[in-house]
């Protein structure tokens, strides 16, 4: 067997490894902080106040959300794109995996909240489904700013109740 046939099998050998796996590439940006608006649709004062929960909540009750919003999915699902950014770059410690990501995607029209394996109990797949269904008369009226900040809200007034703690970027704002 010559060079070129081994060359040859361990290529398809590997593609069809990265098929299995699900190995997607995607070229996602880096991350600039706790709200990445790479859609450019957040105004200032919004993302100061989510950069101001995210923050706090991590140094609080160690635990992180990422706010973050795309042109597009580049060809692929919400869910497989959210997947891979939230492991790309690592949300949550890795002690814990306490992270949640909150994607939305302009030109699909979609949205999603990936849940790091720590938060599994606390965000079964329903909760998740209802925190999403309240941003949905916003993301329609094109309010993604209000959107993102009560999605945002929720999900740091659970995690803060779960840590019997306050956080005082909610100030008595109860989601």
């Amino acid at each position: 067997m010559g060079k070129r046939s081994i060359f040859g099998i361990l290529l398809s050998v590997g593609v069809v490894a990265a098929v299995l796996a699900g190995d997607t590439k995607h070229n996602f940006p880096r991350p600039t902080g706790y709200v990445d608006d790479f859609a450019k649709v957040i105004d200032a004062n919004s993302k100061e106040l989510l950069t101001a929960i995210c923050f706090e909540l991590d140094q609080k009750a160690n635990a992180q959300i990422a706010v973050v919003t795309v042109q597009t999915l580049e060809g692929s699902s919400i869910e497989d794109y959210a997947l891979h950014l939230f492991n790309e770059w690592g949300i949550g410690h890795k002690d814990d995996n306490r992270g949640l990501l909150i994607l939305i995607s302009l030109s699909e029209r979609k949205y999603r909240i990936e849940v790091g394996r720590g938060f599994e109990d606390l965000f079964p797949n329903q909760r998740v489904a209802k925190i999403g269904e309240a941003m949905v008369p916003d993301l329609k009226a094109q309010q993604y700013s209000q959107a993102l900040l009560r999605c945002t809200k929720t999900l740091a007034f659970i995690v803060a109740e779960e840590k019997h703690i306050k956080l005082r970027s909610l100030a008595d704002d109860k989601p």
